[in-house]
């Protein structure tokens, strides 16, 4: 097994290790020790069947139950569909626009997800062969420290209202999560919480989710969101992941948001599939 860092704030490449044969203990350690160090980390020209997607995911953690169970596999309901594929009625065959805006995975619920592990089974690549579709990763640990001080002691103790498809359903694009988030309840957050195995104090506010800071008025609320969330986007802080058919990406929800640049569209096709790992509460920092 070999580590090759992206030489940014975060992301790697993980060689050497075949994801559909058994993984010994001291190599599953490897693995972890790998995740928590570089937040994200690829497997490339991986052959996975669905099992073995759900396997390696299950040896992580607790498998969630994904609030998009309308678009899970037909034969392993713990694995969700995203897509802009349509079927021959012309109905999404999966998740569509997943990723349009800067979020953390199922940051809306008590316990967002520890790890995602999302399998690549298509990519849209440009006439030119340009590939696109490129998911975009920001280490939000490394955006808090970055923060100037007195906007770190003006967020300390600070708690969000995170609510599921919030900035989709403002922008009028919220349809298509309207049966999941029927089901939803808002959430509360603290604003800057400790990572539960590196300890590194995180800024947890994200634009797709976030509603409010609840110790603020609505214009100091709207305001200081407004400049964290576009803070954790500065290119110092951004992974760019291009994608390879066969990639098994896997990333820590904790210290990263991401969201994917939606620069295709059909006939061009995208087809992937998502395992969630279920985290912890989140703790104040």
């Amino acid at each position: 097994m070999e580590v090759i860092p992206s030489g940014g704030t975060h992301g790697a490449e993980i060689r050497g290790v075949d994801l559909s044969e058994p993984i010994d203990d001291v190599i599953f350690e490897a693995i972890m020790e790998a995740f928590h160090a570089h937040s994200v980390v690829v497997f490339r020209n991986q052959c996975l069947s669905e099992q073995d997607h759900v396997d390696f995911a299950s040896r992580i953690g607790e498998i969630d139950n994904d609030v998009y169970g309308h678009f899970s596999h037909p034969d392993h309901n713990e694995i969700i569909i995203l897509s802009n594929i349509l079927d021959d009625d012309g109905n999404p065959i999966g998740v569509q626009e997943a990723g349009l805006f800067w979020h953390t995975d199922l940051a809306y619920t008590q316990t967002p997800s520890r790890a995602s592990l999302l399998y690549s089974f298509e990519i849209p690549v440009a006439d030119d062969g340009t590939v696109l579709g490129d998911t975009l990763f920001s280490n939000t640990a490394a955006a808090f420290d970055g923060l100037p001080d007195n906007i770190k002691s003006r967020i300390q103790g600070k708690t969000i209202t995170n609510r599921h498809a919030y900035a989709y359903f403002k922008s009028g694009h919220g349809e298509q999560f309207k049966k999941s988030a029927d089901a939803l309840h808002d959430v509360i957050h603290p604003l800057v919480i400790k990572h539960p195995f590196t300890g590194r104090k995180i800024l947890f506010c994200n634009e797709a989710m976030t509603v409010c800071i609840n110790e603020l008025t609505e214009t100091e609320s709207e305001q200081l969101l407004g400049f964290l969330v576009e803070h954790v986007k500065k290119p110092e802080f951004v992974y760019r992941h291009k994608w390879q058919v066969g990639d098994l990406l896997m990333w820590d929800n904790f210290p990263t948001q991401h969201s994917v640049d939606h620069n295709f569209k059909l006939p061009l096709r995208r087809r992937m599939q998502r395992i969630t790992v279920r985290g912890s509460v989140p703790r104040s920092a």
